[in-house]
């Protein structure tokens, strides 16, 4: 298994989502914050990193943005 990618570089990045409404037959979207299962992959690109979610997004992070940000008050998801 790949090596599992660093919290703080999933900071303020979200998944998006749909989920089955309650009444009408259609869907609802959704939005989480990300978390680390729902990386495909991700590439060290030195300055930056570049991750593929499961929603089928592709984001760019700077590693010392990353670095700078504060962790969110609170437990773990």
């Amino acid at each position: 298994m790949a090596e599992q990618i660093d919290k703080k570089l999933l900071t303020g990045l979200k998944f998006r989502s749909s989920k089955k409404a309650s009444e009408g037959g259609g869907f609802v979207p959704t939005e989480r914050n990300l978390a680390p299962a729902d990386v495909l992959n991700w590439k060290d690109n030195g300055d930056t990193v570049t991750i593929v979610t499961k929603d089928g997004k592709k984001h760019v992070v700077n590693k010392k943005a990353a670095e700078k940000s504060k962790p969110e008050s609170g437990g773990e998801e």
